[in-house]
């Protein structure tokens, strides 16, 4: 069975399965998962606990002897097994298929692995692990729903924020969980039962953001300004290199041009939209009908205009990085579909 982080504890407190693989890309969550199933196992007396980190020179004999063997300290233990990768080769493989074959009343079994690759959804392991166990695959959270798990994780921490309160903390550590609840810890110490707002949280809360050049681009797409700048000023104290963020909105101008080009021939973008996460592919439709009349030639003209500048060639090129880092912005907006202020 598979089920999401937010069910782990209603879950562990119906029912308790001999096998768990906790998997994603988001340490926090994935710990905290992992943390409720040991709780929950210690609970149910399986005090032994063996740790097994695995690379790529694992000897898989080992989880062969640990499901055979009898607990030499307790009635019942815990195999915490960390994978480096879901691609566990074909000893892998087997080893976990055969454990899974098996019954184990005195065993339970914990995986953790950095998210799984399309490829490893449906290896042979993860189709027999969840046949007897449990897969709890954890995403990225998107901005609305991370300003919700900030709000929620507040509320529980028995604050009491107002809504641009909880937005505001959101943007300062969206894409970092860990930090952000390092940060309601803090408040919760600072100012727990009381009201806050974002002037409050302003006082004591790090800018802990985490961006890529893709967060940039998915904002564009939304047509979030607030976001796309604040994204662009983080992705510019970072040090991340000027020709790598304009590749990304030149590769989703690319994207653009031939999606409404397909629309307009009557064709399909199908073959455009599988590349794309779902979560993305409506902000990418909306845009679409939206730029079914923008001047191509002027953006890509730009696009190649501000490339040369990034790198310090071209015409009118400014010594200013500070200068480039904004028609960087301004490009963002122009693909957007919003008008320039």
């Amino acid at each position: 069975m598979q089920i999401r982080a937010e069910q782990i504890n209603e879950h562990l407190r119906k029912d308790f399965k001999p096998v768990y693989l906790v998997t994603g890309d988001e340490p926090l969550q994935v710990m905290e998962v992992a943390d409720a199933v040991r709780a929950q196992a210690q609970a149910q007396g399986f005090t032994e606990r063996e740790i097994m980190p695995v690379d790529p020179q694992f000897d898989w004999g080992r989880l062969y002897e640990a499901g055979q063997s009898l607990s030499l300290f307790a009635d019942k233990k815990l195999l915490d097994m960390r994978l480096s990768s879901c691609k566990i080769g074909t000893a892998g493989s087997k080893a976990l298929k055969a454990y899974l074959e098996q019954a184990h009343t005195d065993k339970v079994l914990l995986i953790q692995c950095p998210r799984l690759e399309k490829s490893c959804r449906n290896a042979a392991w993860v189709k027999a692990l969840q046949q007897v166990g449990v897969l709890v695959q954890i995403w990225d959270l998107s901005a609305a729903q991370t300003q919700s798990w900030v709000g929620q994780r507040m509320r529980a921490a028995g604050l009491q924020p107002d809504t641009e309160a909880v937005r505001y903390l959101a943007e300062r550590v969206e894409g970092n969980l860990l930090a952000a609840a390092q940060e309601i810890n803090k408040l919760r110490l600072l100012h727990a039962g009381g009201p806050l707002n974002a002037e409050t949280i302003a006082e004591s809360a790090a800018d802990s953001s985490r961006f890529t050049i893709f967060d940039l681009t998915e904002a564009v797409l939304a047509q979030d300004v607030r976001r796309m700048a604040h994204i662009v000023q983080i992705l510019r104290e970072e040090g991340v290199a000027l020709p790598l963020l304009i590749w990304a909105l030149g590769d989703l101008l690319r994207q653009l041009n031939q999606a409404c080009f397909n629309v307009q021939h009557r064709q399909s973008n199908q073959a455009i939209m599988a590349r794309m996460p779902k979560a993305r592919q409506a902000l990418f439709q909306q845009a679409v009908k939206r730029m079914q009349r923008a001047n191509w030639s002027v953006l890509f003209h730009r696009i190649a205009l501000l490339d040369q500048h990034s790198k310090g060639v071209g015409e009118n090129v400014s010594r200013s990085e500070a200068r480039i880092w904004d028609e960087v912005l301004a490009m963002a907006l122009r693909l957007s579909g919003r008008r320039l202020v």
